[in-house]
This record gives C-alpha cells, structure tokens and sequence, in this order.
C-alpha cells in the first residue's frame, strides 16, 4: 500500500498509530488477564508447591517443661526463650506415654498406641494397611521428608522417609523450591545423658562449655517428693545443663535455616517427646511423665491464614494424636483420614480437647497397666496393677547414677511425699488438682470435696479405654499369639475375643468396698481368657488369700492362655505352693515373648523363694550367651529383657 504524504495523510496515519497502539495495549491486558484467570483455575504442581509452607519439627529427648521460657528457674535456655518470644507457647500440651516409642507412634500416626497395639517398649507389631504414617501423605502432596534420625515407632515402615538417617537433611532436596517437613532429633537430653562418672561425663560435653551454661549443684530446686542430697543435686545439675546443651543444638539448627533463607517460609515447632528421663518421670502417667513444652513459630504471611499469634500463650489441651492431622492442614491437605486427635490450629469456633488421653504400659522387662486422663485442671490415674511399686525393678534404670543415689537414701529421713516414691504398691486410684499442685503429690481420692469430680473422671477414663479399643488389656504374649493372621488393632475390635466392657467391669472389682470373692471366682471360670487374666490381676490387686480363691486358681494353672497359667502360679507360690514353679520353667523355652513374661514373674516373686530351680540357671545361661551377656546390641529385644530380669534376681550385684 502506498500513502501520500501530504497533510491529511499525515493526520490520518498518526490516528491511525495511535489505534493500532491501543488495540495492542488492550490485547496484552485482555491476554494476560486471560492467562492469570486460566492459572487460578488451573495451578500447576509447581505453583501450588510453592505455596506450602516447609514444615521443621525440632525434637528433643526426655524433658517436660524444663525451660526458662516456661518459668523453670533451674533452666538456661536463652535460645528457647528468645524462639518462644516470636512463638505461639502451649501450656497444656502432652505425650501420650512417658516413654519414647509408644510417643512416638502416636506421633507419626496420629493414633493412640493403645489403639494400633504399640504401646510396648521395642516391640514390633503390625498396623493395618489402611493406617499410613503421616509423612507419606506428605510426600504424596509433593513434600520433601527427612528424619534424623530417630525413628522408633514399634512397627517397622522403610518406606515412610525420603531420606532418614545423621545426614538427613532438607538441603539434600533435588529442587530448592520444593516444599520440605524435616525432622531433627536431639538425643542429648535423653535419660542416659547424665550415666557415667565426672571424668566421663566432663568428657561427654567438653566440646560444648565454650557456649553453654554449666548447672551448679547448688543452686538446683529439686523437686518436692526428692530427697536432697549432695549427689542427687549433682546428677539434676547435670540434667539442665544438658538442657542448655540442647539449647544450643537448636540455635544451630535455626541458624542453618537463616543461612539457606527459608525463616521466612517455614513453620517452625520444638517439643520434647515426653517428660523428664528420671525416677517417678518417665514411665509414670504424672504431668513430670507426659507434660511436653511445645512452641510453634509461624512466619508472618502464614499467621493470619492459621491464626497464630507470637508470642502468646495457648492453654488449649494438645496431645500427640493432634500433631498429625494439624501437620496436614498446614500443608493444605483435606482432613479425609481417621485420626484418634484433631487439629490443633487456633481459628476461630475450632472445637477443642476436654483432656489428654495418657498410657504406660511395658519398658523394658517391666509390664504395666496405667491409665490418665488430664483436663485443664485435674488429673486422674487408674492403676491396674497398684500390687506393683511405681518405681518397679528395670534393669537399666537400676544400673544409673540416680538410681543408686536414690537406693542409698535412708528412707527413715524422708517425709511422706518422699517416702511415697518408694512405697511397695501403688493406690489403684489417683486425683490431683494439678493447678494448685503441679508436683502432683496430694490425692484427693478420699477428699468427699472432689467425689463428684471423681466419678466424673472415672467415666471419661473408662468411656476413653473402650471408645478406643485398648489393646493394653490384653497381656502382650496373648496379644502377639492370637494377632498372628491379622493385626492387634482387628483383633481388639472383635468383641467376642477381646470383651473390653466386660474387661472394665472385672477390673472395677479392685475398687469395691465390699468383698468380691464369689465375683472373681466367677470370673476365674469365665470361657474368655482375657477374663480369666484380669481376675487373677484382681486377685493380687486386693491381695486376696481367701482359701477357696486358691482352690479356684489352681485349676487354671492348665489355662489355655499361657499367661493366665504363669500368673496363677505366681498367686500359688507366693501362697506357699513352690511346685507352681513348674509352669514358669515350662515357658523359660520357646517363644522369646513368653520366655519374658516367665522371666519376669520369676523376677517378681524371687524374694520368696529360698533357691532356684536349676532350670532357671540354665535358661539364664543360654540368654546369656544368646545376648553376649546382655549387651544392647542382642538381636532380640524380648531374649534381652529376660535375661536383664533373670540377672537382676540370680546376680543381683
């Protein structure tokens, strides 16, 4: 085309350019606009990863709230403190057991120990398909998850982790922009951190005085039910500075964050994975057993979204069970899973805990039934085996420090909530007003003031152990031997194995007032066998001897459940009947659970017998040889424990 260039033709381009320029402008706008309304419509993997936070758990071990931050004046925890200020603080937050892998499994599930049967100490059971750890739906959300390196859940899942092991770590992604949740855990808290002579232990932490503050022994408070002696200061001394130690790791941790640039984009939590590694701690349902301290930090474009306010206090009931599923909707997952806890996200009209759900069960050769429930204010405690002392004979508990400081008190010195540590048994009930006394050492069972809060307390406890299907009723070698097909969990949901109402109702046979012995005789004949094994637990609960009670225990010393036989000889032998013995030799072989169980109740009841039977020095030889004299490196978890409750009773120095 050709254009004259006279005046008009001049005047008409220059409109005619200044069209094409706004036909331009008004294509770009309407093409981006168009782009930007298909990309909301349809973000792409990439985009959406970018919008999730990275998630950093910051773990430590064997602590409760020991920290400055939570007003512990035995603490040296600037680090913490300084975290904190910027953080959401929770003031009731617990474990679910005061021992690690039973925690721990709860952690990573989001389900009751009890519930899935994991509740044991080193045990290593099968869990259902259907109940998958909480990181692998992370992953499939497009996460990068890392563990280091603990793990620990009582069940065994290689497939759980991107990476778990000392060099797991969120710089190992193989994209800076993927989303991670990363998991550190720092051991030096744990119990065995304060083991060993001065030398040893000066060893142990010289690399770290340069940073940290050494606790002085004489400037501890110990606890109230602790006697206050040179060595018992000496060894809590240890135990904060140890905490300040731990203290230290996490500023490093954090530095390494703010060097890679990610503070900004990651939510941050530290708790401990129960409460404090000493006697009448861990493994104790007390607060000094399950109180946690949890901090969370949120970056600021992620607090209005979530509701997080630095540095505020949240005195909301927290358990572990709720970690899993808060974890998922941080990361703008559906809540389409089961879980036993709930979100814990501070919005508005959230519902909240009316308490924290507690369990000890078996650590170590020791077994236990222990069951709590903690509201804001009160906490309850049934013990189901009070005929056993609350610091039971554990081998390697024994061989510490602490313990041996503790054995060479003289216990006429003691007042009475220090006598009660090592009372012989335990009551079978227990309440506290924890509010008013946080040591939780005046019960108030018998106080008609709390009668009402009692009965309340009793109920929920109760209501929880059902609700749940407890697998802790069933004694763990019966539990192993009849889930063999299918899973602890399965079984316990099957009411004619396993009747947990009827269970309960036995049970509350240790808390009548008047005498129980035609109840338990019935039940001694009952045709379940977990029945028949909660009787004879009633039976030593009470300390019945009545004459037709033996009678009636004799005939099961044939049980069909290898356990309701072992327990009903323990009864006869301690009633004077020694050829009892011969059913506790008779599971000294075979299965490695089993063998266990017998060796435990052989540990049990040694105090009465004036010799053992050759083959019981024979079984203690052959473990030992099977565990290189009880080193931590046997094979065998159950064959270890046995040969650890053998040796405790045949070389007891």
């Amino acid at each position: 085309m050709v254009i004259s260039l006279n005046s008009d033709n001049l005047n008409n381009n220059k409109v005619n350019r200044q069209n094409i320029i706004m036909i331009h402008f008004l294509f770009k706008v309407l093409t981006i606009g168009l782009l930007l309304s298909v990309f909301a419509c349809n973000p792409n993997k990439e985009s959406n990863e970018n919008d999730k936070p990275n998630i950093l758990w910051v773990a430590c071990e064997d602590i409760t709230t020991m920290l400055g931050c939570y007003g512990d004046s035995n603490a040296s925890t600037p680090y913490l403190n300084d975290f904190a200020a910027s953080s959401v603080l929770f003031s009731n937050a617990f474990a679910t057991a005061p021992v690690c892998s039973p925690s721990r499994s709860s952690l990573i599930t989001g389900r009751y120990a009890t519930t899935l049967g994991t509740q044991h100490l080193r045990s290593e059971t099968k869990i259902p398909s259907f109940i998958e750890p909480f990181p692998k739906k992370l992953r499939d959300a497009g996460y990068y998850v890392t563990n280091n390196a603990k793990e620990d859940y009582n069940f065994q899942d290689n497939t759980i982790w991107d990476q778990s092991s000392k060099e797991a770590h969120w710089r190992n992604r193989n994209r800076e922009d993927q989303p991670f949740f990363s998991v550190f855990n720092l051991g030096i808290t744990h119990q065995s951190g304060i083991f060993g002579n001065d030398s040893m232990y000066m060893r142990k932490i010289k690399k770290f005085l340069p940073n940290i503050k050494v606790a002085q022994q004489d400037s501890i408070t110990l606890p109230e039910y602790y006697p206050d002696t040179p060595e018992i200061r000496k060894l809590w001394a240890r135990y904060y500075t140890n905490i300040s130690i731990m203290d230290y790791q996490f500023h490093n941790i954090m530095d390494q964050l703010e060097e890679d640039g990610l503070v900004d984009d990651t939510i941050i939590f530290f708790f401990s994975d129960h409460g404090t590694g000493m006697p009448r701690h861990k493994r104790v349902v007390y607060d000094s057993g399950l109180k946690i301290p949890l901090l969370v930090s949120v970056p600021l474009k992620w607090r209005k979204k979530y509701g997080f306010k630095p540095g505020t206090v949240e005195d909301r009931i927290v358990s572990f069970v709720d970690f899993a599923p808060t974890l998922l909707e941080l990361a703008g997952m559906n809540l389409d899973y089961e879980f036993d806890g709930i979100s814990f996200l501070p919005e508005k009209n959230r519902v909240s805990k009316k308490f924290a759900f507690g369990a000890s069960d078996r650590v170590d050769e020791a077994y236990e039934v222990a069951r709590s429930i903690r509201t804001s204010k009160f906490r309850y405690i049934r013990n189901f085996m009070p005929h056993l002392p609350l610091l039971q004979p554990n081998f390697y508990t024994d061989q510490s420090a602490i313990m041996k400081a503790l054995s060479e008190v003289d216990r006429d010195s003691l007042n009475s909530v220090q006598k009660a540590m090592f009372a012989p048994h335990r009551l079978t009930e227990e309440l506290y007003y924890s509010i008013e006394d946080p040591n939780e050492t005046q019960n108030l069972v018998n106080d008609p003031k709390y009668a009402d809060t009692l009965n309340r307390m009793r109920g929920l406890l109760r209501d929880k152990i059902i609700e749940t299907y407890d697998t802790g009723f069933m004694p763990e070698p019966e539990m192993i031997r009849l889930s063999k097909q299918n899973t602890p969990y399965e079984l316990a949901r099957d009411k004619e194995i396993y009747p947990i109402d009827e269970i309960m109702s036995i049970c509350d046979l240790m808390l009548w007032n008047k005498d129980p012995i035609q109840e338990i005789i019935r039940y001694l004949k009952h045709d379940n066998g977990f029945v028949r094994y909660w009787a004879l637990m009633t039976i030593q609960a009470r300390g019945i001897s009545n004459g037709e009670i033996i009678n009636a225990v004799k005939m099961l010393l044939k049980d069909e459940f290898a356990t309701v036989q072992i327990e009903a000889a323990k009864i006869l032998v301690k009633n004077g009947n020694p050829k009892a013995l011969d059913v506790l030799n008779q599971h000294l072989i075979g299965e490695d659970y089993l063998v266990l169980y017998a060796a435990r109740a052989y540990q049990l009841i040694g105090d009465s017998l004036t010799e053992f039977p050759n083959e019981v020095i024979e079984a203690y030889q052959k473990m030992s040889e099977k565990t290189n004299e009880g080193s931590l490196s046997s094979k065998s978890y159950y064959t270890l424990y046995a040969y650890w409750a053998l040796h405790s009773m045949l070389s007891p120095n």
